[in-house]
């Protein structure tokens, strides 16, 4: 895909092309649409995701999606907060050994359980469990009504060109066999890798393919065979006849009564290296393989909606853009399931690349702002694929724990389970070694800090104060909130006009920015009005505990924003913090100027320049 002189009249023009429908595509459409930015989708199949796929949705893509209007229908349509606490690891579902249908480990997960009092420290907004299978179509319903025709399924992108004004695509629409070509200004692709990142031939580098994971879908009460309706995800790991011990997921997914009584679920196992491949076993196979597994009475119905098979690597896309084209969610990162980071980490990126695609096409921020995108979210990206490939092969880690050894006599490995169970000494004895191994498991469903705590200090697209770094747990479990330059703005509740608001909920549209003074702070709203004016951008200016402002009535603002009442903080538009000033300024204006410069982009490009992102 060389560039090419501008081609004729294309046949529908768009600030913004979105290729692919997924989470992240039609988050991408979302916010592009409640920023003022018309967009197109085009997707190759006829509808959103027909398999459950991912479905957790942890609290700062909560944040996202409350900011664009649709948290509320989530939590309304997916599992209810007291279904979605805990992780589960049974021995089996059925079977009558001594050591089936027990009871492994129990921890809280996802911010649920013991987690819930830390996490609303940390967020308004609780985690969500919605399987993509449903979150689609929701986000699609919300993404047409602010776009109506600017989605198109069934429609594929067969061909790029690139010049110096814009991009050119050819479209299929596959239900007709006609082609039509659209003229963008940008691309977003969110083709989960298929199209796009190849015809910019954009490698991904890390661990190539290792595993062959196997999902079912399936409709069944496994209601009489799991212990707590809590349990966002069940793991079995069953012994099996030759002694050796088989893994499966057992995920409810509603979608109407949820927890153990959930009418749909997924299971998931994975084929290792050397093993006879996902693609040569059919579909009656699985069935017997996963049936075995999970030792499920031989008359107990369950019912296969599909089986999807799918490759598991490790990899991050060298470029996250390519002159005019910038990629996310699976295009740019994909990683094993565990941890659910996948989705999230995607619906993020979208969210990061919007709203400098609004500020740049607006012509509030220079273009070198796009650059900004690579620089913050790659380092996120290879941090979350690294963090999910450990605690892929962590979560099997438990094994040594049980006595049972690959390769041992069947006999030997039988034992050793009857032994972890017994009512002994011995056994109480195994069973507490056991919970030593499953308590490393906290960092796939306890890593509050690896969700909130990576920050673009480093970017060179925020405005530095000299404060350092918080300590960063290396665990990625504990998240220490800081309003320093780069951080997530941190979460606290204050009262305002009457109500009791959170901060991240102080933008008055999406798309502005927001600064927080201190009490003496009246010259940093002046400085925030005049400033909005010059760049034709919004700035919601609050002064916390000055007359008419916001108040702070529990004292955690004014511990975690790091100031004193003549300082301020400014924060931009996807909720991250531009600028701080500590204490009195001789020059709040120009001070403010700065720090708003930086974040639009001006002045930034010798920055980037060293980031890695390539613009051609």
């Amino acid at each position: 895909m060389n560039a090419h002189p501008r081609p004729a009249a294309a046949d529908r023009e768009v600030p913004v092309l979105i290729v692919g429908g997924g989470g992240s595509g039609l988050t991408a459409s979302l916010a592009l649409s409640d920023l003022g930015v018309p967009s197109l989708l085009v997707e190759r199949h006829p509808s959103t995701s027909v398999q459950p796929k991912a479905h957790i949705l942890n609290a700062r893509t909560m944040e996202i999606f409350h900011h664009h209007g649709v948290a509320e229908d989530i939590y309304r349509e997916g599992s209810p907060l007291e279904n979605t606490g805990a992780m589960v690891w049974l021995s089996s579902l059925g079977g009558d050994e001594p050591y089936d249908r027990k009871v492994l480990h129990r921890a809280a997960a996802y911010g649920g359980g013991e987690l819930a009092e830390r996490y609303a420290r940390a967020s308004a907004q609780p985690h969500a469990n919605l399987g993509q299978r449903w979150l689609e179509p929701l986000l699609r319903r919300h993404a047409e009504e602010r776009a109506p025709g600017g989605l198109l399924f069934h429609h594929e992108l067969l061909d790029l060109a690139e010049d110096a004004s814009g991009v050119t695509a050819t479209v299929l629409d596959r239900g007709t066999g006609r082609t039509s070509t659209v003229r963008a200004a940008y691309v977003v692709a969110a083709d989960g890798g298929k199209t796009v990142g190849r015809m910019r031939g954009i490698p991904m580098e890390g661990t190539p393919t290792f595993l062959e994971w196997i999902n079912l879908h399936v409709r069944a009460d496994f209601s009489p065979f799991i212990p707590y309706d809590d349990a966002v995800v069940n793991r079995v790991s069953s012994l099996s006849d030759d002694g050796t011990l088989e893994h499966c997921g057992v995920v409810p997914m509603g979608p109407r009564r949820w927890g153990r009584h959930s009418q749909e679920w997924t299971l998931m196992f994975s084929r290792p290296p050397g093993a006879q491949g996902a693609a040569e076993l059919d579909d009656e196979t699985i069935v017997k393989m996963v049936r075995r597994t999970l030792k499920l009475p031989d008359d107990h119905p369950m019912e296969v909606e599909s089986i999807s098979r799918w490759p598991v690597e490790g990899t991050v896309a060298r470029d996250f853009r390519s002159g005019r084209v910038f990629l996310v969610g699976d295009a740019a990162h994909r990683h094993p399931p565990s941890g659910a980071l996948g989705l999230n980490t995607g619906v993020q990126d979208a969210h990061n690349l919007a709203w400098k695609l609004a500020l740049v096409l607006g012509g509030q921020a220079d273009g070198a702002l796009l650059d900004s995108y690579q620089a913050e979210r790659r380092p996120v990206a290879e941090r979350v694929v690294e963090r999910a490939l450990f605690s892929l092969f962590n979560q099997i880690a438990f094994t040594a724990g049980t006595g049972v050894v690959p390769g041992a006599r069947p006999e030997w490995n039988r034992a050793q389970m009857t032994a972890l169970f017994s009512d002994t000494p011995d056994g109480a004895t195994r069973r507490a070694v056991l919970r030593e191994y499953f308590d490393t498991n906290r960092i796939t469903t306890a890593h509050l800090g690896l969700e909130m705590g990576y920050d673009y200090a480093d970017a060179g697209f925020v405005s530095p104060d000299g404060t350092p770094r918080p300590q960063v747990d290396p665990l990625g479990l504990l998240y220490p909130q800081a309003a320093r330059p780069g951080s997530r703005l941190p979460h606290a509740w204050l009262h305002h006009e009457g109500v009791r608001v959170a901060t991240h909920r102080l933008h008055r549209v999406p798309g502005s920015f927001l600064l927080f003074a201190g009490a003496r702070g009246q010259v940093w709203r002046d400085a925030a009005q005049r400033l909005a004016e010059r760049y034709g951008v919004t700035i919601d200016a609050y002064a916390v505990g000055a007359q008419g402002g916001p108040w702070d009535a529990d004292g955690d603002w004014h511990r975690l924003r790091g100031h004193d009442e003549d300082g301020a903080v400014l924060v931009r538009p996807d909720g991250f913090v531009a600028m701080r000033r500590l204490s009195v300024c001789a020059d709040p204006a120009r001070t403010l100027e700065e720090g708003l410069r930086t974040a639009l982009g001006h002045g930034a490009a010798s920055a980037a320049a060293g980031t890695g992102g390539r613009r051609s």
